[in-house]
């Protein structure tokens, strides 16, 4: 190989080895902090990142123009998504990294109307545009119309908390940052049953990022995991809240 194709080749490496992740508001997974992104998805892809000398900047965006960023841009990743039938085919998965159990959360005004998955339908569902659990909602059969979208997890809680929707969707130390973050009580927001249980989330990237990096970042998660970090990094942000 001449100095120049050595160069060349050691260039691309290199360029290779950067990876631009996106990802939304949902505290406490991903937030930002005096400007900084931070929170237990961001800081367990960092420490992946770190493992494998990967350069990684993370950016917080509104959710649907995060998928559609990532889907469009090789070498970018997506974080705190969950893996769905409808968008396997449609991004590269690094994971699992996370379990994913979510749960029904109402105003008290309606929790005795809740019985089952079928009487959602008469209520106001807030949910983040191009989230999971809005299609999980309308294949349990909810009406479209009882799905209210929203661009932020900040919009849909704001909202819920004016009594303008009545049930939202989330995990339970999601929701329990919610409640702290806009001062809830728990009076006013009860837990009814859960929603989705089984599932995990996950890193995703485009579809012709550099198949070294992703291996990387796989083999990094899994290092993480096997030495029981990624636990130590939950339990450092449940314990706050």
């Amino acid at each position: 190989m001449t100095v120049a194709g050595a160069s060349l080749f050691f260039t691309q490496f290199a360029s290779a080895q950067e990876l631009q992740a996106y990802t939304e508001d949902w505290p406490p997974y991903n937030y930002q902090q005096e400007g900084v992104v931070t929170g237990i998805l961001t800081d367990i892809l960092r420490e992946a990142c770190a493992v494998e000398k990967i350069q990684c900047s993370t950016q917080l965006v509104p959710w649907a123009r995060a998928y559609k960023t990532v889907q469009e841009t090789t070498n970018t990743l997506i974080y705190g998504i969950a893996k769905t039938p409808a968008r396997e085919s449609q991004l590269i998965w690094v994971g699992p990294v996370l379990p994913r159990t979510t749960w029904i959360f109402a105003r008290p005004e309606v929790q005795n109307k809740l019985h089952s998955m079928s009487d959602l339908s008469a209520l106001r569902i807030g949910m983040i545009r191009g989230e999971a659990s809005a299609d999980e909602l309308l294949n349990a059969g909810v009406a479209k119309e009882a799905i209210v979208l929203f661009n932020s997890n900040n919009d849909v809680i704001r909202t819920f908390k004016l009594g303008k929707i009545d049930v939202l969707v989330n995990t339970e130390i999601g929701m329990a940052v919610n409640q702290k973050n806009f001062q809830i009580p728990d009076d006013k927001v009860k837990r009814v049953m859960k929603f989705y249980d089984g599932g995990s989330i996950y890193f995703g990237l485009n579809l012709h990022s550099d198949p070294v990096l992703v291996e990387r970042l796989q083999n990094a998660v899994d290092k993480l995991r096997r030495e029981g970090r990624i636990q130590q990094i939950v339990q450092q942000y449940t314990k706050k809240f």
